[in-house]
């Protein structure tokens, strides 16, 4: 087969794979008036009747792997030449096959690998539905599909142990599935600040931004523990507007709303609200016991649906919490030669582990928390355990009053006297408020679980 041939082969596959993945009016806009010019040394060179085509064309890197695969046996990269950005020579010079490293307009597309962090177990189809992550599961499906069209960025907030890191990953696997040399990179904020300190002072910047900012998908991950410091802020800042500016997805996830980011600069949360913010909420019971279910299958153990609703009801924080209380139940019947679990069996596993929450929280105080809600509600603690009574503060005190009763177990008049001397009907009042609001408003779930994770 002639060289000729073999690139028209090539040529005719790319526009075949494009035909088939890519919608009609896509296809004939972007595809059909492109022109294949040659093949030199690996690079396919692309003429494009337009430069405003090549933000297209550099999302396409796909086809031009998979055909070079296909006809070559290895990958390509490409080069995006437009006719409205050159001169009648160099436009000439193209055409005509001359050296077409020497175009002033040419832009060569490389597919460097890059380091993803993905985790390949997270995928949509092993994360459990349920009435707390419904939304924000479609969102970050609709991301997958269209990446930097529907929601960008998108921005999921909830407590620890709920599924946002699942659904980023999930959310990047499925990217990847759909097109392999995608460019993606999950990353805590805390290795994010790292990899900037580390390029900063290895003098490597050049690199930090040719990995960062030449991303079609950037998973951020926790985004409230960012640095204070200023200049890791104005980088981040600045791949934002390069990754969006570009079209490229981003994906952040958070323990609450942009707006309570308070160590991060107006600006970047204002970016945060950009596109889509959504959160997610404790599992419900049903939800609880389908995770159960679903983890159980693998367990070489037999677990009756009796026990697993008994795990169901003691863990309701979390779906970490409730996976490790599985596991610890398995380990406890495996260690005592156990092949059905019943409900003793479990309540004895569960027990080390309240125990153990319990000993975690022995140098916890009543001021401790009092401090605490003070600062998530950004309220003095002389006003949430003084005689003001607006709504902006009698909230934040009842929910003091019900952590105190619910996590030191303190009686009510004791709480009243550390409440600048309430009677105990108060408290009790506050404690029945609070207790009814978490079976129904997310909000609150949402203020105590987070505020829980700070003791």
């Amino acid at each position: 087969m002639s060289l000729l041939t073999e690139n028209q082969k090539f040529w005719d596959r790319v526009t075949e794979l494009a035909h088939q993945n890519i919608g009609q009016q896509a296809f004939e806009f972007f595809i059909e008036p492109a022109q294949l010019l040659s093949i030199e040394k690996d690079v396919v060179n692309i003429l494009l009747d337009s430069g405003m085509k090549k933000d297209y064309w550099r999302k396409q890197s796909d086809l031009i792997t998979t055909a070079g695969f296909e006809i070559f046996g290895r990958p390509l990269t490409y080069s995006l030449y437009a006719k409205d950005e050159l001169s009648s020579n160099e436009l000439n010079k193209l055409t005509s096959k001359d050296n077409v490293a020497e175009a002033t307009s040419s832009e060569t597309i490389t597919t460097v690998p890059i380091a993803n962090g993905l985790n390949e177990k997270y995928i949509f189809e092993n994360f459990v539905q349920g009435p707390g992550n419904r939304w924000t599961l479609a969102a970050a499906v609709a991301v997958a599909d269209k990446p930097g069209d529907t929601y960008n960025p998108l921005f999921i907030y909830g407590g620890a142990g709920l599924g946002k890191t699942h659904l980023m990953h999930a959310i990047g696997n499925e990217i990847l599935k759909d097109n392999p040399t995608a460019k993606v990179k999950y990353v805590s904020s805390e290795n994010f600040v790292n990899d900037y300190v580390n390029a900063t002072r290895k003098n490597q910047m050049e690199n930090f931004e040719n990995t960062y900012r030449n991303l079609d998908l950037l998973l951020l991950d926790d985004v409230q523990f960012f640095s204070d410091k200023e200049g890791t802020k104005t980088e981040f800042f600045n791949t934002f507007n390069a990754l969006y500016d570009k079209g490229a997805q981003i994906v952040l996830t958070s323990d609450r709303i942009p707006q309570e980011l308070n160590n991060l600069e107006e600006r970047l949360v204002s970016r945060f609200s950009w596109g889509l913010t959504t959160d997610i909420t404790a599992p419900d019971y049903e939800t609880r016991m389908a995770i159960l279910l679903i983890k159980s299958e693998s367990s070489r153990l037999e677990f009756p649906s009796e026990t697993l609703s008994y795990i169901a009801g003691q863990i309701d924080s979390n779906v970490r919490e409730l996976e490790g209380a599985l596991n610890r139940v398995e380990f406890v019947a495996k260690a005592n030669g156990i092949t059905v679990v019943d409900i003793e069996t479990a309540s004895q596993a569960l027990r080390s582990l309240k125990n153990a929450t319990q000993q975690s929280l022995s140098n916890l105080t009543i001021k401790k928390i009092q401090d605490e809600v003070a600062n998530y509600y950004h309220i003095s603690f002389s006003d949430l355990v003084g005689p003001k009574r607006p709504k902006e503060i009698a909230f934040p005190r009842q929910i003091a009053m019900y952590l105190v009763r619910e996590l030191l177990g303190t009686s009510l008049p004791a709480i009243g006297t550390a409440f600048g001397g309430r009677d105990h009907t108060t408290v009790m009042y506050a404690y029945r408020q609070i207790s009814d609001k978490m079976k129904t408003d997310i909000e609150v779930q949402k203020d105590i679980d987070s505020i829980k994770r700070k003791f």
